[in-house]
């Protein structure tokens, strides 16, 4: 998963603010299955701007509800490509909102 710098505060929080058992719920979904419903927890497809893929091969944007202590916005590659030219899945997280809304 690529967490941008300015949410790396916010995820290293994750645990603790959302609770580890939903934390590792989310980090199990991402991992495994980020373009399937969750076990767990529920997601919606956003529509409109906000839900614009990043690139070519990138999904729309999901929403993650994690636990009622926030979201999760996140789009999926499956076969991204990077500096090194190896494709492989990818997860890029969007947007962390751990208040509740």
């Amino acid at each position: 998963m690529l967490v941008h710098r300015r949410f790396l505060a916010l995820w290293e929080q994750l645990p603790d603010r959302a609770g580890i058992q939903a934390a590792q719920q989310f980090y199990d979904h991402a991992a495994s299955s980020p373009g399937h419903a969750p076990s767990v927890g529920s997601t919606t497809i956003l529509k409109g701007s906000l839900g614009k893929p990043l690139a070519p091969g990138f999904s729309r944007t999901v929403h993650y509800e994690i636990s009622g202590a926030g979201r999760i916005d996140y789009q999926h590659h499956d076969a991204y490509v990077g500096k090194i030219g190896d494709p492989h899945p990818v997860v890029f997280i969007l947007r962390i909102d751990l208040g509740s809304h």
